[in-house]
């Protein structure tokens, strides 16, 4: 295995292992086509790394280094040098076997370098990635749940066919027309009692968890075996 600087020749090969890799994780709605660029309105400074085994990105971890003023008004840990964890990815027929963990240690070579003071990630539950965050010193910060469905309130909406016309219409309980409707939304709530307000979609709702580290902290903690 090959943990080397992200090229931009790299980028199919990122694409197509960040899309395997959270297909069948609780990520499984982040999907991009492209490499982000770095958002220089906010960022200072990208780290990234991949990890290479036969020719094939299997690997990829993105940290974005926030610029002073960014880092010193974070709301939730601020200090001098606040770094982001954007992107930590394994493709599938990979995972298991220390390529996340070889990627953070390069990784944290450039945090000290930078002298970055926190890192920070949000994250959704998973038992596998929350363990390793909490392994590298990662410490839960806040919880909310992202609820994919509707408010129980919402009006319920009557369908018809304008065969003259060719188009659906749409109309209220009390037979108003209506321009649109919203089948089902993306909801960030702050407690979990509040879920009781909605009808929810998905069988499984997502956890957002920050995790923030003090980055010399994890130095001490941690030794990596880099393959």
């Amino acid at each position: 295995m090959l943990i080397r600087k992200y090229q931009t020749g790299d980028e199919k090969g990122w694409v197509y292992t960040k899309a395997l890799s959270y297909l069948f994780s609780p990520f499984f709605d982040d999907r991009e086509t492209v490499k982000p660029p770095l958002n220089t309105d906010i960022y200072a400074h990208r780290i990234e790394w991949v990890a290479e085994i036969a020719g094939q990105v299997v690997g990829l971890l993105d940290i974005d280094i926030y610029n002073q003023e960014c880092s010193q008004s974070y709301r939730y840990a601020p200090a001098n040098k606040v770094a982001y964890f954007t992107n930590l990815a394994v493709h599938p027929d990979y995972q298991g076997q220390g390529i996340a963990q070889a990627l953070y240690a390069k990784a944290l070579g450039e945090l000290q370098e930078h002298q970055v003071e926190k890192l920070a990630i949000f994250t959704r539950e998973g038992d596998v990635a929350n363990h390793l965050y909490q392994k590298w010193g990662g410490k839960l910060v806040c919880v909310d749940y992202l609820v994919i469905g509707q408010p129980k309130d919402t009006p319920k909406v009557r369908f018809g066919v304008e065969l003259d016309e060719g188009r659906l219409s749409l109309t209220d309980r009390a037979g108003q027309a209506l321009p649109y409707y919203l089948r089902e939304g993306i909801y960030i709530v702050a407690a979990q009692a509040d879920l009781d307000l909605f009808d929810i979609r998905l069988s499984r709702i997502d956890i957002y968890s920050g995790y923030f580290a003090g980055v010399a902290n994890i130095l001490k903690k941690l030794s990596f075996g880099v393959e």
